[in-house]
């Protein structure tokens, strides 16, 4: 485990030496201004004046996400998406030899990695797609940074927080938490575990629970020595004036989250009975996200009737260990039903 006094040692020298550039907007956001060149004529919508740059340090934005996860606004910055996050974690730190990742999992850590040209320790999780974190620590080996996945896309599944901790106090790297689907899962966020562990970067967003898949909108928890490089990392303007009102929307209300997550969780818990008794559906696989994981026979002839019928559901079977299986999104009760006819429908055909 690393302390507050190495969290920096893994970031790169380049970034530490880095001066990055300074914006307009940096120091004023209100007043007679003339030094960003912008056009002085108000334009607005819904209320955001559009004809100013953005603020580049998301103050307002920060601020909501504090009171929502409970950490001070200098543990927290927000990307567009989670995807700009990650992209910040390949830019900041020094990640040779390499990165471990657990799978199978989210496929952007090994696409970036590869872009990055990082080369990658696969380690397998366990049946049930559980985490083993002393495998984790004879296999991780040299790497500098790992990906966790709780609950884990594809499979669904929420990871052992023992298993976490374990790696966090034994191991010296960098721990990435991608916690997307936490508010569909009964399990508690480890979003606080970031002041206790310095090592570890806990991520989020506003696309599944929230429902603004299309704003874009991710951020990062993190202590605050390397929230300050991915501020010198990141597009002065990263996001726009829209996505941060809209975002401080969602979070100054949650009433609408809420009910809706109730709804979510009631339609999955009833999917997952359904699928248990559907013939030709050989495993369902247990879930704490918006979205079921199941085996059935020959899932890509089935996947491609269920396309034909405007069904969309993901086949994963080319994803190793996911063997003819399909992730379904839980929709509404009526896109559920249409999805479990048609699902039926065609596996007794098969």
């Amino acid at each position: 485990m690393r302390t507050a006094d190495t969290v920096l040692d893994a970031v790169r020298e380049a970034v530490l030496r880095l001066e990055p550039y300074h914006c307009a907007r940096e120091q004023a956001l209100d007043g007679i201004l003339l030094d960003a060149n912008e056009n002085p004529y108000p334009r607005t919508h819904d209320g955001v004046l559009l004809n100013r740059y953005p603020d580049p340090y998301q103050r307002a934005l920060r601020t909501a996400l504090s009171r929502y996860v409970g950490l001070g606004s200098d543990w927290l910055l927000a990307g567009n998406g989670s995807d700009e996050v990650l992209d910040w974690v390949f830019k900041v730190f020094d990640l040779r030899p390499g990165v471990a990742v657990a799978e199978p999992t989210y496929g952007m850590y090994r696409v970036l990695a590869d872009l990055y040209d990082v080369p990658v320790i696969t380690i397998g999780l366990d049946e049930g797609f559980r985490l083993n974190a002393n495998r984790f620590l004879q296999q991780a080996g040299p790497s500098r940074l790992a990906f966790l996945c709780s609950p884990n896309n594809p499979t669904g599944n929420l990871l052992d927080s023992g298993q976490i901790r374990q790696i966090l106090d034994e191991w010296s790297g960098i721990v990435v938490l991608d916690e997307a689907y936490i508010e569909f899962s009964a399990g508690s966020s480890l979003i606080r575990w970031v002041e206790q562990y310095p090592n570890l970067l806990v991520l989020r967003t506003l696309s599944k629970a929230f429902g603004r898949a299309g704003l874009r909108l991710g951020y990062v928890a993190a202590h605050p020595d390397l929230i300050a490089c991915f501020l010198k990392v990141k597009a002065p303007y990263n996001l726009s004036a829209w996505t941060q009102a809209e975002g401080f929307r969602a979070l100054e209300d949650l009433t609408d989250m809420l009910r809706q997550v109730r709804t979510i969780v009631a339609e999955r818990d009833r999917l997952l009975e359904e699928l248990r008794s559907t013939a030709g559906v050989l495993e369902v696989f247990p879930s704490d996200a918006n979205f079921i994981l199941f085996r059935c026979r020959d899932a890509t002839r089935v996947w491609q009737a269920l396309f034909d019928d405007g069904v969309v559901v993901r086949n994963r079977s080319s994803v190793k260990g996911l063997e003819n299986c399909i992730r379904v999104s839980v929709g509404t009760g009526e896109e559920n039903r249409t999805f479990l006819e048609r699902l039926r429908f065609h596996l007794e055909r098969l």
